[in-house]
């Protein structure tokens, strides 16, 4: 007899519930395959879009934005029209006073502007960064030289351009361009400058438009010796908020009139990519649900059927009814916790191997960068798995577990006959 009258304490129903996990072997191994499939879902998915979002979140510090940038108050909202209303006050003291806290890499200082670029008859629009060559260049890990080199310190008159606002003038390595802007008095200036490098980065929108320039080139054009951003670069991305508040609280107490934004907030193509793919994974999620709680609700009610006259029995001689419905709720437990350990084992082998090969995928949209994908193991997709492999089996244990117990004895022992 599969059930037992004394199996009322949970230890011995939980031995029963083995047993009859057991029983039927076949059906035990389709509902824990589906299971351990649908954690290995998870974590194969998780673990892949994780990797973009790390991928394309450290494109996007370390080729323009930095962990954080730091402004006069007002400059990000008012800044694009009066940019020389908003140049930062006391640079210097700012930026010792940022490098001085501990989780802070370097510190790096921009003057942006924008004009027109000439070669020959070509003429285009530019967005140009004034820069440290130095420090840009730690900051840029994620700027490939396309061809030529990376800015220098000795070099007033060089420049590197994004590799589409170089094609679209058809200008090379060592050709001499000339950019034209307004100064900070309103008049018109010019100056010629030297191709040194051509460069790209995962962001094709910048490559099309971007020039950097030495900053004490960019102050001789504008007629400026001001800085309008400092862009601050951690030892760590996650400690981003952290040192935000802290730097913000700083320059409240001393009263400086300084904004602080991070990279969160001026990437908006990040956020747009992240809020796509974070729906297409809640999508799966509920895909991989339903199938485990069908697969399972369907192996309990297969169990069901096939044991109603042993229920009945049981029943009959003195079994409570709670007594049933706690063996099948703790069948289910026990195949979403089977299940789950076995998805969670083979999730991390496949995750492994597939990080190994890497997946090679084409440039995201706006990009002309291709890149290799890995899937990343981390603790919050294990968790999520493994809990989703467990509460899905229980929820879809409860509606035959309820059916077994309600069953009445003498529907159940006519079952027998």
């Amino acid at each position: 007899m599969a059930l037992s009258p004394r199996s009322s304490s949970t230890l011995q129903a939980l031995r029963i519930a083995f047993r009859n996990i057991f029983r039927n072997k076949v059906r035990t191994a389709i509902t824990l395959a589906a299971i351990a499939f649908g954690g290995i879902s998870l974590i194969l998915t998780g673990g892949f879009i994780r990797d973009i979002f790390e991928q394309l979140r450290e494109a996007t510090i370390h080729s323009q934005l930095g962990h954080l940038q730091v402004y006069r108050e007002g400059f990000y909202e008012k800044g694009t029209a009066q940019p020389f209303q908003y140049m930062i006050p006391e640079p210097e003291k700012v930026r010792e006073t940022i490098a001085a806290t501990p989780a802070v890499s370097f510190v790096t200082p921009r003057l942006e502007f924008s004009g027109l670029l000439s070669s020959g008859e070509t003429t285009t629009s530019f967005l140009a960064q004034g820069v440290d060559p130095a420090m840009e260049k730690r900051l840029g890990t994620f700027v490939v030289m396309a061809e030529g080199d990376y800015l220098s310190a000795g070099d007033r008159y060089g420049a590197i351009l994004g590799r589409g606002l170089a094609a679209s003038i058809n200008v090379k390595v060592g050709d001499t361009v000339t950019l034209l802007t307004n100064t900070r008095a309103g008049s018109i200036n010019a100056i010629q400058i030297k191709v040194r490098g051509i460069f790209y980065t995962f962001y094709k929108e910048y490559d099309d438009r971007a020039l950097k320039i030495p900053l004490e080139t960019a102050q001789e054009l504008l007629q400026h010796d001001g800085i309008q951003s400092l862009v601050v670069v951690l030892k760590r991305t996650d400690d981003t908020e952290a040192v935000r508040e802290k730097l913000a609280a700083s320059f409240a107490e001393t009263r400086q009139p300084i904004e602080i934004k991070s990279w969160t907030e001026l990437a908006e193509f990040y956020q747009r990519v992240v809020d796509l793919y974070s729906r297409q994974f809640n999508v799966i999620k509920a895909i991989i649900t339903i199938v485990v709680i069908l697969s399972i609700g369907n192996t309990m009610s297969m169990s069901i059927y096939e044991r109603t006259g042993e229920i009945g029995t049981v029943m009959a001689i003195g079994s409570r009814r709670r007594s049933v419905l706690q063996m099948f709720l703790l069948e289910g437990l026990v195949l979403g916790i089977l299940g789950g350990l076995a998805g969670l084992l083979l999730g991390i082998l496949l995750a492994q191997i597939v990080s190994f090969i890497g997946i090679p995928m084409p440039p995201a949209p706006g990009s002309t960068v291709p890149y290799t994908a890995r899937i990343q193991v981390y603790p919050g997709i294990l968790g999520f798995a493994l809990g989703l492999s467990i509460v899905t089996s229980i929820i879809s244990s409860i509606y035959p577990s309820l059916k077994a117990s309600r069953l009445e004895i003498v529907d159940a022992l006519r079952h027998n006959v």
